[in-house]
């Protein structure tokens, strides 16, 4: 038995070629090497193997027994090898497929446009949202039982395995109801801030969020009333209470007038979010990832990529 790992799989190739050409000028041809060259590379694998593999019988080479039986492993072998180097085929929008994109509650909501352009201009694809469960899933991701995940950042990261195309960037502000004692006040002072108490918005079951580190740097803490995983049912809560909820802006316009809501800005220097679509670096030149990429770029204005 010859052990493939002392072989050089070059010589297969040219094994391959000669078989099928029964010629050495027309292998070395196929192979754009010299005769001179493939002739010494025969010799080689011949020397390997302990076989001549090919006679020469009125100028064409045939092969022996021993050739015909390893032919019959090498060339399906060279043809499956042939087939993996295919490129793979560019992706067809308008044949049936579906993304798989893990959301948190509000980023979903964000994505509205984006479904809508779809919907519109690409019917057959189709959308299927799961549970973000952590904020970056990255054996998910890597794995491809997701094709993306939607969740927010709110500074650059850095990652060897992720990559991250941000394409929506707000603030946050901080609201309350119309009957809350603070509504009618131009600003919100700190001690205002932390006399009163609020709402922490934690998708991924966090004891603190990114107002309470900001409230850090003035060596003071709020007061947590209650603690939920979602954004668009936190406005909601504050009906009837004297809570305080900081939550992105965007929403918050939005539901303002439905929920008789004040917006106020934060007292303290809360940094602002980035929406981002997370990727797995090993699916970045995945046709079907890279379709989704651009049309980001159709849909959404200003688009960075990590």
């Amino acid at each position: 038995m010859h052990n493939i790992s002392n072989i050089d799989l070059n010589l297969l190739k040219l094994f391959s070629v000669l078989y099928q050409t029964g010629s050495v000028s027309d292998t070395a041809d196929v192979l754009n090497i010299s005769q001179s060259a493939c002739s010494h590379a025969l010799t080689r694998l011949r020397q390997k193997l302990n076989n001549d593999l090919f006679i020469r019988i009125e100028n064409k080479m045939e092969p022996t027994l021993f050739s015909e039986n390893l032919a019959a492993k090498i060339l399906p072998a060279m043809e499956i090898l042939q087939l993996g180097l295919t490129p793979i085929e560019q992706f067809n929008p308008n044949a049936d497929t579906t993304y798989v994109i893990a959301v948190t509650d509000y980023t979903a909501w964000c994505m509205q446009p984006l479904l809508e352009h779809i919907q519109r201009y690409h019917p057959n694809i189709s959308i299927r949202l799961v549970s973000l469960e952590q904020r970056i899933p990255e054996e998910k991701l890597k794995s491809g039982k997701i094709d993306l995940a939607c969740g927010f950042a709110h500074q650059a990261e850095l990652s060897q395995s992720i990559s991250g195309v941000t394409w929506f960037a707000d603030n946050y502000v901080t609201v309350m109801s119309t009957q809350h004692p603070l509504a009618d006040q131009k600003s919100i002072s700190l001690d205002d801030f932390i006399a009163y108490q609020h709402v922490l918005i934690a998708p991924w079951n966090e004891g603190r969020g990114v107002v309470d580190k900001a409230l850090v740097k003035h060596r003071t803490i709020r007061k947590i009333a209650l603690t939920t995983p979602y954004v668009l049912n936190a406005p909601y809560m504050l009906n009837n209470t004297s809570w305080l909820l900081t939550l992105p802006q965007h929403y918050a316009r939005f539901v303002k007038k439905q929920l008789a809501l004040k917006i106020h800005q934060p007292p303290v220097a809360v940094p602002n979010y980035n929406l981002k679509f997370y990727i797995h670096k090993t699916r970045l030149q995945d046709p079907k990832i890279m379709w989704f990429k651009n049309t980001l770029h159709t849909v959404f204005d200003h688009i960075t990529e990590e």
